[in-house]
């Protein structure tokens, strides 16, 4: 009797137990998953909208004051044409050729610039001086010619026309050069006596005298 007793006990225990079990579960799954859920705004309330800001106003136009004209500046003189204006000398060079004069006068003339010219220009003033005077008149380009300091660009001039004269004159005026000390283009006129005569004096000039007179009687 006394464990019918305790088994009776015991499951009136275990059914007490799973009556509770069932009421915990029923609260949690009945009560406790219920969200609560937040009804929509009202359609009759207005939307919120950002005002738009007004244009500003247009600035008033501004009165602009023309600019005073510029006054003209001087007339400047034409660069172009003062670089080239012609020298002094090449106008009284224009002025030679173009007169009545004979050639021989016009030679005189150019030959009288020579000295007082630019040294640029004095090599151009006896290309006109050589292409004027003749070989009967030739006593002033061949006192230019022989003289020691004559700068070597007008005696140059000078030696290249005297080639092409006659070998009367030709001759005897390569010895005067030879014989000059000092004179820029003394080689050059004893080398030139040796391929004409075919011979060499050195510096004896009296030989060199007697030969080019030889050869000018040989060679008429």
């Amino acid at each position: 009797m006394r464990n019918l007793s305790l088994a009776a006990r015991v499951v009136g225990f275990l059914a007490v137990a799973g009556g509770l079990g069932l009421l915990i579960g029923w609260l949690v799954t009945g009560r406790g998953d219920k969200v609560p859920v937040l009804p929509p705004p009202p359609a009759s309330e207005p939307m919120a909208v950002a005002p738009v800001p007004a244009p500003a106003p247009e600035p008033a136009p501004r009165e602009v004051t023309p600019p005073a004209p510029a006054e003209p500046e001087p007339a400047q003189p034409n660069k172009a044409i003062t670089d080239f204006a012609p020298a002094p000398w090449e106008t009284q060079l224009e002025n030679i050729l173009l007169s009545d004069d004979s050639d021989n006068v016009k030679a005189d003339k150019i030959l009288a610039m020579i000295p007082a010219a630019p040294p640029d220009a004095q090599a151009e003033l006896t290309q006109h001086l050589v292409n004027m005077v003749q070989d009967d008149h030739y006593d002033g380009a061949a006192g230019l010619l022989t003289n020691s300091t004559t700068p070597e660009a007008v005696s140059t001039v000078l030696m290249n026309d005297l080639l092409n004269r006659n070998n009367n004159l030709k001759l005897p005026m390569l010895l005067d050069v030879a014989r000059a000390d000092g004179h820029p283009l003394q080689g050059q006129a004893r080398e030139m006596l040796e391929l004409l005569t075919q011979e060499d004096h050195g510096t004896n000039w009296d030989d060199w005298s007697t030969s080019i007179n030889n050869w000018l009687a040989q060679n008429q």
